[in-house]
C-alpha cells in the first residue's frame, strides 16, 4: 500500500497524514459559503499539515458550491 507522506512543519519532518472529513466555512466574492471538504492530519503530532491537492480539491468544492448557488 503507498502511503501518504507530506512534509509536517511541527515534527519538522517528512510524514504520513491520515484525511479527515470537515465542514469547511469559506467566503466567496462577499458571501460565505458551507461546504465538505478534507483536511490532512499528521499521523505523529496529530496537528494539521498541507497538502496542495486536499487545497485544491477544496477550492473547486467553494467554486461548486458558489455556482450552484448562484445558478451559473
Amino acid at each position: 500500500m503507498n502511503k501518504k507522506v507530506t512534509f509536517c512543519e511541527n515534527c519538522r519532518k517528512d510524514i504520513t497524514y491520515k484525511i479527515e472529513s470537515i465542514i469547511i466555512e469559506n467566503s466567496l466574492k462577499g458571501k460565505n459559503y458551507n461546504f465538505k471538504g478534507e483536511k490532512a492530519i499528521c499521523d505523529e503530532c496529530d496537528n494539521e499539515v498541507y497538502v496542495a491537492s486536499l487545497e485544491d480539491l477544496n477550492l473547486k468544492k467553494l467554486y461548486e458550491v458558489y455556482n450552484n448557488e448562484n445558478q451559473l
